[in-house]
């Protein structure tokens, strides 16, 4: 790992660190004044954790995204230090760390809530379980999931690795069993930073969640009897029916609920750009989420006729900074994502993406429905997610009309614009379904293949080394390019 983002990781730790003494003397407005030590979370109430269990892990969602997941998936392109953009890729094990340290925080929350018989709490906490721990599956494939987080409780400091399709199993079952526990007319929650206490949001993450699990898990399960069963049971099973449900985290201008990027170090925003692909795209397609986005470049904007251009991925230093000119020709992210942080979303999952998961399913026939009227809500769904509005004509362009000799492609490319910024969602659905078709960034060091998993942390290696050979052994050999359960 390199220095500016080992960096980073501290700072980010520090200032976790810094919130949690904040919120203990009361200096955060969010949170109600207490007298208790977040060390020892068996004492507290639980509500006392759900601020530093959402922010802790949707902020390294976020900083995942920025590094990895837009780059990989072509929403952005690096221009300086551009190893990740070329498939040079080390072990990411911040990305390791700091999901299995968040999910300390959330199995104590959860520990807690059982003890206090708080079944809200309880619902929350396998919710945030079930996420996280998707996230680091979807990125490393077999994980360490029974008896990961278990070393004070378990004394248990080698965790074995389960395989894939036992870690699924368990975070559907953990979904299902906080849909049963969640009850908007049960006890209240404090400190909900999310949803603000309202528990039918949280009831409906949890089935959405299932159902976007249960769709990423279809090529190796018959998943249409579970499908069907969430989408015509919408009273016992609720899902996200608008964009007011979108699970995403709104951040403020000031500390600690700041768009964690602004603690990075001063230049690293200046290490990105947007991507050639995804530009050409929205260009081609008329589409205003252009504007969402992107910035204009700098010189076009001087001279008043503002224009869009993105980089192509995966250039050497000095060919990025000569890319069309110079870096005042290519368009930075769109300001939200640098200068003005106050409104920034970190986001877990949203409408747009549900009905994109409920239109592919209509399509491949796992449920009933119209997928091309499904496919049309959800782009407009994405858009009313971002502010925008298209033009009268947009879903009679040649490229966006519905036709279902191609349905799959269109759907899965207006997914692939719509899960901008979305963790590494949209990079696990490009290699579950291969769509978009995207092209290998152009000098990548990876024989040209994008890659589809993260290695596992070199500390793995040499601190639990049987479990790592065990997982090694029957997923296939640990680098970039093998294929774990999910997509075999």
């Amino acid at each position: 790992m390199n220095f500016f983002k080992t960096k980073k990781y501290l700072i980010t730790t520090l200032l976790i660190s810094v919130g949690a003494l904040m919120a203990l003397s009361g200096c955060d407005d969010n949170f109600e004044q207490i007298n208790a030590n977040p060390n020892q979370p068996e004492s507290v109430d639980p509500g006392l954790l759900m601020p530093s269990v959402i922010r802790g892990s949707i902020n390294e969602s976020v900083n995942e995204s920025m590094e990895i997941g837009n780059v990989v998936a072509q929403h952005s392109a690096k221009v300086l230090f551009g190893a990740i953009d070329r498939y040079n890729w080390e072990s990411f094990e911040g990305e390791w760390e700091n999901h299995y340290n968040n999910l300390r925080n959330i199995m104590a929350m959860h520990d807690r809530a059982v003890d206090m018989g708080h079944d809200n709490y309880q619902g929350i906490a396998l919710v945030m379980k079930s996420w996280v721990f998707s996230m680091l599956t979807n990125s490393f494939g077999d994980i360490p999931y029974s008896d990961a987080v278990n070393a004070k409780s378990g004394d248990v400091y080698s965790p074995s690795y389960d395989p894939q399709e036992q870690v699924y199993e368990g975070m559907i079952e953990d979904l299902e069993q906080a849909n049963q526990l969640l009850d908007p007319n049960g006890r209240t929650i404090r400190n909900d930073i999310l949803f603000d206490g309202d528990i039918m949001k949280w009831k409906r993450l949890a089935n959405s969640l299932r159902v976007r699990l249960l769709v990423y898990a279809s090529q190796q399960w018959d998943v249409s009897e579970d499908l069907q069963d969430i989408f015509t049971h919408p009273s016992q099973y609720p899902v996200f029916e608008s964009v007011d449900h979108d699970a995403s985290l709104t951040y403020l201008s000031s500390f600690p609920n700041q768009w964690p990027i602004h603690t990075w170090r001063i230049g690293t925003f200046q290490e990105y750009r947007v991507s050639k692909t995804l530009v050409d795209t929205l260009k081609a397609f008329n589409d205003p989420r252009l504007e969402a986005f992107a910035e204009p470049t700098d010189n076009s904007v001087d001279a008043g006729d503002p224009e869009y251009v993105g980089v192509p991925n995966g250039l050497e230093d000095d060919e990025a900074a000569n890319y069309n000119g110079s870096p005042s020709d290519q368009s930075r992210l769109d300001r939200r994502y640098y200068f003005e942080p106050n409104g920034a979303k970190g986001i877990i999952m949203t409408y747009s993406e549900l009905l994109f998961l409920k239109a592919e399913a209509a399509y491949r026939g796992w449920i009933s429905g119209d997928p091309e009227q499904l496919y049309e809500d959800a782009v407009q769904a994405s858009f009313d997610q971002y502010g925008v509005s298209p033009d009268t004509a947009y879903f009679e362009q040649e490229a966006i009309t519905y036709e279902s000799s191609r349905g799959l492609s269109q759907i899965m490319t207006q997914k692939w614009i719509a899960l901008h910024f979305t963790g590494l969602e949209a990079w696990f659905e490009w290699r579950r379904t291969g769509l978009p078709d995207l092209e290998p960034s152009v000098r990548n060091q990876n024989s040209d293949r994008i890659p589809v998993r993260f290695m596992y942390p070199a500390e793995e290696q040499s601190l639990n080394q049987d479990n790592y050979q065990e997982a090694v052994s029957r997923q296939g050999d640990d680098n970039i390019n093998t294929e774990m359960w999910l997509i075999k």
